[in-house]
């Protein structure tokens, strides 16, 4: 039988895409495209939260304060005078006045601590500074000298970036983008059918962790690429290395739950397809 003359005048377009040009299947592609965004923001936040957290945010800073001030050769340099004049001096609180960072020395710890003991309280104390202000702790005029102890912009970059304010800020994207994924995640169940739900929620999971990946993968291979030059610059070398593998992992972990999604889609819609047969052939009748 023919078709009827009025199927003709539908629309070429709908003919060719279908029902996947329909309303609802732009609504559904919204959705999940929303729901792969949120996992990226998500990923990202968490990750630089992590690395801004305070332990390793110090560990990092730390590093970097050992080369924007080269304080091991200044202590080596002005060590000695910084004792003598604590002992000299009869005020309880010691400057050192070739350090580039405003901190706090007792005249105690001056005297009685070995170059390496004081060169872990002034670290200490740096990082925290550093740590609550950022790089303008370096600028105490106010000129913004902080430039002339740099050994590498992208060092006082990085530094710059490694704060109490964007670990908070960090916190607020990763809730927004917390509370985005559950309510795009919902609306992506909700405008799906059967496992294909579950399998576009599996899909954005991947697509919103692999860009967080390959960025700084990328960047991983950049940092490899200089290298440490001098044992000065090793520990921060090291620690830049491990900081950009923090959301490589997240990503990851994230790329491979998505997958792991997916796949239990796959599996369980053939599953259900399989026992759907199996239960209507046992329904058929049989001939003897």
């Amino acid at each position: 039988m023919y078709p009827a003359p009025e199927d003709y005048d539908v629309d070429v377009r709908d003919r060719v895409y279908g029902a996947a040009t329909s309303s609802r299947e732009g609504r559904r592609s919204i959705v999940v495209v929303l729901l792969a965004v949120s996992v990226f923001v998500l990923v990202f936040s968490v990750s630089c939260r992590q690395v801004t957290s305070q332990g390793a945010a110090r560990n990092i800073l730390e590093a970097g304060v050992v080369n924007l001030t080269d304080l091991d050769q200044l202590l080596a340099d002005e060590g000695p005078e910084l004792r003598q004049a604590a002992l000299e001096s009869l005020d309880q609180v010691v400057t050192f006045p070739d350090y580039p960072l405003d901190i706090v020395l007792t005249r105690d710890e001056v005297l009685k601590s070995s170059d390496a003991e004081l060169r872990s309280i002034i670290l200490d104390r740096s990082s925290a500074l550093l740590y609550v202000d950022g790089v303008s702790a370096f600028d105490r005029t106010g000129d913004g000298t902080v430039r002339r102890f740099s050994l590498q912009g992208v060092l006082e970059l990085a530094v710059g970036q490694v704060s109490s304010s964007n670990h908070s800020r960090a916190t607020f994207f990763a809730l927004v983008s917390l509370v985005g994924c559950v309510l795009a995640g919902v609306a992506t169940a909700a405008s799906g059918q059967g496992w294909g739900r579950m399998r576009a929620i599996g899909m954005a999971m991947g697509a919103g962790a692999v860009p967080v990946v390959l960025m700084f993968f990328l960047a991983r291979l950049a940092v490899n690429a200089v290298g440490a030059e001098d044992p000065f610059e090793e520990n921060l070398y090291d620690t830049a290395t491990a900081a950009l593998s923090v959301p490589i992992r997240n990503g990851l972990i994230v790329l491979g739950a998505g997958a792991a999604v997916v796949v239990a889609a796959v599996v369980l819609s053939r599953l259900e397809r399989l026992a759907g047969q199996g239960s209507r052939e046992s329904q058929e009748p049989v001939d003897y």
